[in-house]
């Protein structure tokens, strides 16, 4: 068995779990939630009455969205304290406890497949992705959004990713160029080409803050591939 795979999933601790969503309610926070929510919803355009299954859901903060939207959501995640702060929410999802690795659904199950922030803490993403994408509906899509090696944010996760008492403990960050590789091996994927490659312009320090929304639109225009967040979609024929 590998070192990544003998590591205890970080989440599973119950004080980064129950610390996880306030981050996102502070100033720094809730603008780089929304410009990578945005984002992420540009790419997944979800439909009402589509079903949705959200790999990695974590505290469900996308999952309750996709809820909120009209979608028939399964939440899975292989961390039960996440899990526990997410079915806090009373929110009209189906969670399940469980990897992605292996994923107890038939193929095509799903109109919508998506993962956010999770792919870099998967021990083996490749079967992560193909089972991912064996549950996506021909006709329906695959969405992920991975923390970018090749930004301020990837760098300061990066040395995170070392220290044992962090959530980021064993995180692997990828490169545009390997996120992109790797989403290749399932089809043709949506990047550029009117959809902006990253999210998520404002650096760790918070600097520029009060200019975020003018920060984010240099960003997607000069730096489209140093944001935070890099999502990639991918459609099943």
């Amino acid at each position: 068995m590998s070192a990544e795979r003998q590591r205890a999933n970080p989440f599973e601790n119950p004080a980064h779990a129950r610390s996880y969503d306030p981050w996102y309610e502070t100033p720094l926070g809730a603008a780089m939630d929304r410009a990578q929510k945005r984002l992420v919803w540009r790419l997944a355009r979800p439909v009402p009455g589509e079903t949705a299954l959200d790999v990695g859901t974590g505290t469900g903060q996308y999952a309750c969205e996709l809820a909120h939207r009209g979608l028939h959501v399964t939440g899975r995640d292989p961390s039960e304290a996440m899990l526990a702060v997410a079915r806090a929410k009373g929110c009209q999802v189906a969670w399940e406890h469980g990897s992605a690795e292996s994923l107890p659904y038939e193929d095509g199950r799903f109109d919508l497949v998506l993962s956010v922030t999770a792919l870099e803490f998967m021990a083996d993403r490749e079967r992560a992705l193909a089972e991912m994408w064996r549950v996506t509906a021909s006709g329906g899509r695959l969405v992920i959004g991975t923390l970018n090696a090749a930004s301020p944010w990837g760098r300061l996760y990066a040395q995170l990713a070392q220290d044992e008492a962090t959530a980021f403990y064993g995180a692997r960050l990828l490169t545009p160029v390997q996120f992109l590789a790797l989403l290749a091996r399932l089809g043709r994927v949506q990047w550029g080409s009117g959809h902006c490659s990253s999210a998520g312009f404002l650096p760790p320090s918070g600097q520029g803050l009060a200019w975020a929304g003018a920060r984010e639109a240099w960003g997607r225009r000069f730096r489209r591939r140093q944001g935070a967040l890099l999502v990639g979609r991918v459609d099943k024929p």
